[in-house]
């Protein structure tokens, strides 16, 4: 069993937890956060998105005990703070939704941690090895000490844009993220940081730049200098999609992008990391899908026939936090 510390309980840290619970081989040994504990696992047992708590909460001084696995709560702010060596951690999770450092993550491993996975984007792209699923596999060594996971929109985008690539070549692609809000905006009009994020996320749709096309040269560099990235934080609270726009070098059409993905789907390529469907969803049908991304068969567009529409759903913090699970079920027999 591979004991995991969680740094950060917000939207990603409890979607670890929760999706933890169902692993019997990974074991939560502590959640570090500055909120106080009753917060955080009120929290937890109650969530707006994604419902009740299915398994019961024993709630301890220094902790819970869940499925008869304890969970240490403590309010380390960093990681000169932490002592991973007391609790047996091998694998620190930062989830803090900050861009954070090797320095800082390095630390980690000073404090006793095997290894640290950051449940963001890095502060330097270059710094840090970025792992997504289904994109550059082959290329990222998970016996790397420091592993950074990217942003949710990369994970839903760059497997997709691989297997295009390859099969028909992109020339040009613009992303819009049209995203759900999160506790980095606004629910009233406040003055703070960014005259759009200090708007009301509830009330508004809020354009802003995003860095997820650097992300994704940074996984496929074959695309450097061919993406740009946009995002637009819409008011719901959950359930986000993609609209991807691309040039081609190769002609196809509607129909052959759709079947393209039907078997690319079914098969090692993104099996089990991006789907297809002709149903006529909306936001809200996404909530808790543990796919990084579903191409909406229905809304795809060709124009001339190599200028090609994408629509991709995801929920992005439930598919986001499922691939760091495989991740950290995938280093097996690292820490026996």
């Amino acid at each position: 069993m591979i004991n995991v510390s969680l740094v950060g309980f917000g939207r990603i840290g409890r979607d670890l937890f929760r999706q933890s619970l169902d692993n019997e081989e990974i074991n939560i040994v502590s959640v570090s956060d500055t909120a106080d504990k009753e917060n955080l696992i009120y929290l937890l047992k109650y969530d707006s998105i994604y419902g009740q708590l299915d398994h019961e909460i024993k709630v301890m001084d220094d902790g819970i005990l869940v499925n008869d696995k304890k969970t240490v709560f403590n309010n380390w702010k960093n990681a000169e703070e932490s002592d991973w060596n007391s609790l047996n951690t091998d694998v620190v999770i930062l989830a803090t939704g900050k861009p954070q450092n090797l320095m800082e993550s390095e630390m980690h491993i000073s404090k006793g941690a095997k290894k640290v996975f950051i449940a963001s984007t890095p502060e330097n792209l270059e710094e840090i090895p970025i792992f997504i699923t289904g994109c550059n596999d082959d290329e990222i060594d998970l016996d790397s000490s420091v592993i950074s996971f990217g942003s949710n929109t990369a994970n839903a985008v760059a497997p997709i844009l691989k297997v295009i690539n390859n099969e028909y070549g992109v020339e040009e692609v613009f992303i819009t993220t049209v995203h759900g809000y999160s506790n980095s905006n606004r629910l009233a009009d406040v003055a703070g940081e960014g005259f759009r994020k200090n708007r009301a996320a509830g009330e508004n749709i809020i354009p802003s730049i995003t860095n997820s096309s650097k992300v994704i040269e940074t996984v496929l560099p074959e695309l450097s200098q061919k993406i740009a990235s946009f995002s637009m934080t819409v008011p719901v609270p959950d359930g986000s999609t993609i609209d991807l726009t691309l040039s081609l070098k190769n002609n196809t059409s509607k129909e052959e992008i759709n079947s393209f993905f039907d078997e690319k789907t079914t098969k090692d390529d993104l099996y089990k990391i991006i789907g297809i469907t002709y149903d006529p969803i909306v936001s809200s049908d996404v909530v808790g899908n543990s796919l990084s991304g579903i191409v909406d068969g229905l809304s795809t567009m060709c124009i001339d026939d190599n200028k090609l529409k994408l629509i991709i759903w995801f929920d992005n913090g439930w598919g986001y936090a499922s691939r760091i699970i495989e991740a950290v079920t995938m280093l097996g027999s690292q820490f026996e």
